[in-house]
């Protein structure tokens, strides 16, 4: 019997003063989309790191509820040059599709809100171009019921 040992390399990894910067940068832009859309009367519904992959599109399936209002935030990677970010149903099609081309300008980020027209399983689907293979990403699903829409509080 013959046992073969293979024995790999560690790889360190440093951390660069502009990745903590991304972190911070990251971190305070989800509290403030929270902060902001909660003020405004919508509950977290969902929230998620998504385990994005450089340029590659993620599908998330998320179930709405026909008169929901629902607001939708992707906050990206701090480095990216390009957020998308596209709201499907099968039989409907695409719903929300909402582009933005980075600029350096700290918006890394992305941002819609929704009634849902028909209840059922959608497919939010979100993909970034960053200088790295595995970007920073996160999505909160926040809701407003129906009751909510047609009555102010």
């Amino acid at each position: 019997m013959m046992l073969a040992t293979m024995f790999c390399k560690a790889q360190s990894r440093h951390i660069t003063p502009e990745m903590q910067e991304n972190v911070k940068l990251y971190n305070a832009k989800i509290d403030e989309l929270i902060d902001r859309t909660s003020k405004n009367g919508f509950h977290i519904v969902r929230e998620e790191k998504l385990h994005l992959r450089n340029n590659i599109d993620m599908i998330v399936n998320i179930q709405l509820l026909e008169g929901n209002w629902y607001h939708f935030c992707f906050v990206g990677d701090p480095s990216s040059t390009k957020v998308k970010a596209t709201l499907f149903m099968e039989g409907i099609g695409d719903l929300v599709q909402d582009r933005i081309k980075v600029k350096r300008e700290n918006e890394f980020w992305t941002e819609f809100s929704f009634i849902c027209p028909q209840s059922g399983n959608y497919e939010f689907t979100v993909c970034q171009k960053a200088p790295v293979e595995r970007p920073l990403s996160y999505l909160t699903v926040f809701k407003k019921d129906a009751a909510g829409i047609s009555s102010p509080q």
